[in-house]
């Protein structure tokens, strides 16, 4: 009879559980998003130590993992030094999802920004309702930083700031996943120039897209990259990476400045105009070489990436393929001649319709009416199979995604190629799949 009446009680009590199991995640999720919505959310960016006071004199064994959503309930009015005593961040008073109150340090939490310090690209995204996979449907994204100081001087105002950008994705139970878009510090800065949510793998859910510009301190070039990331297996996974930078081989940046990039459905073509030596040029034709420094053969490489959706990553689908770079002359009366200078002996004329393979570049510093000025020539091959260089400014790129970009520079090709930008957009993201991401 008692063994009877424990089971029943059993039986109940499971009921009674799974009856209020929906209310308590729907609590679990209207707590997470009113802290969000409320501006006083933060998330651990890795396994993080609750303290009883702003210093780490006092032993803790109390720790949060990575992705944990906190309520900020207080700061330290000062920055303190970091074990290392590298860096500066503030204490910031919390409350976890167990009602457990103490003190985080910093560096390891990333709090939510208020409306008016978020990027402008993101604003539309911060503090909204989203669906993905993986656990996360029916979740918040938004915007959150760590912002500190790195540690060089004894006066915090000679300091100079440090920041972490972060996106962050937070599920109906609580549980953050981010992404570090951009930051700032003594070593320089990383900037976000463009973000798209589209689905490019084609499981209707969307990817995160990303082009960001990263420029150290000490360099004179800004370092392009584009990175696509997506939601796997409960947490953020980063499936495509390439680097944009061209460089003409000693770092400084080339005439094409950057590759240029086009995202659809399920594919991924990468496209520029190479600059390399005499020795590493991989095509069939003579290049005439008469120097190492002043001159680089030109080479349009392409290649391709798909999405396995097997593997979950892009992998390449066809070799990389370089051919020789078009063009055509601009007027009548075009003269190739057989060296890169004024007093070059005459060859023979370019026909206005003559489609030419652009085989090499050549440029030289000159003083023209008192000032120093770079002069380029091209090094062509024409349809007869008669080769020859001409001033770079008389012809004209075609086929090519750079084509309009180096018809401007060899327009008037600067002194100094650090010098030399742009504010075109080498990322192409074509028209994807609709997808349920955003929620009203």
């Amino acid at each position: 009879m008692a063994a009877r009446l424990n089971n029943c009680t059993t039986k109940v009590m499971v009921k009674f559980f799974l009856i209020c199991l929906p209310a308590i995640c729907l609590s679990f999720l209207a707590q997470a998003n009113d802290l969000i919505l409320q501006s006083k959310s933060a998330t651990a960016l890795n396994n993080v130590i609750l303290y009883t006071d702003t210093s780490f004199t006092q032993h803790s064994n109390i720790s949060y993992q990575s992705g944990t959503l906190f309520e900020i309930i207080g700061q330290s009015y000062l920055e303190h030094e970091d074990d290392a005593q590298n860096q500066k961040f503030k204490w910031f008073k919390v409350r976890a999802k167990d009602q457990r109150e103490g003190w985080i340090f910093g560096d390891g939490l990333a709090v939510i920004l208020p409306k008016d310090q978020v990027d402008p690209q993101l604003k539309k995204f911060h503090q909204q309702k989203v669906s993905f996979n993986s656990g996360f449907e029916n979740s918040m994204m938004w915007i959150a930083a760590i912002q500190g100081r790195d540690n060089f001087h004894e006066q915090d105002f000679l300091n100079p700031p440090y920041k972490e950008f972060y996106l962050v994705i937070t599920n109906p139970s609580g549980r953050s996943v981010h992404i570090n878009y951009a930051g700032l510090s003594a070593r320089g800065k990383n900037e976000l120039r463009q973000f798209q949510l589209q689905d490019v793998t084609g499981d209707g859910i969307a990817e995160f897209i990303l082009q960001r510009v990263t420029q150290p301190v000490a360099s004179d070039l800004a370092y392009r990259s584009v990175e696509i990331f997506a939601i796997q297996a409960g947490t953020i996974a980063k499936i495509f990476s390439e680097e944009m930078n061209l460089t003409y081989g000693d770092d400084s940046p080339s005439p094409a400045l950057h590759k240029f990039i086009e995202i659809e459905d399920q594919t991924i073509r990468v496209a520029y105009i190479d600059y390399v030596s005499n020795k590493k040029y991989s095509l069939p034709y003579d290049n005439d070489p008469i120097s190492q420094t002043q001159e680089r053969c030109l080479e349009y490489v392409t290649y391709t990436y798909q999405w396995n959706e097997r593997q979950k990553q892009y992998q390449m689908i066809y070799e990389v393929t370089r051919t020789a770079p078009i063009a055509g002359t601009k007027k009548h009366g075009v003269i190739i001649q057989d060296k890169p200078k004024l007093s070059g002996k005459y060859i023979c004329p370019i026909n206005k319709t003559d489609r030419l393979k652009v085989i090499k570049h050549y440029e030289k510093t000159v003083l023209a009416q008192g000032k120093k000025k770079t002069i380029a020539y091209l090094y062509v091959l024409l349809p007869s199979g008669k080769a020859g260089y001409l001033p770079a400014h008389e012809i004209g790129f075609v086929e090519s995604e750079h084509a309009a970009l180096l018809n401007k520079y060899y327009l008037n090709p600067p002194l100094v190629k650090s010098n030399w930008k742009t504010t075109d957009n080498f990322l192409k993201i074509l028209p994807g799949r609709a997808t349920d991401t955003s929620q009203k």
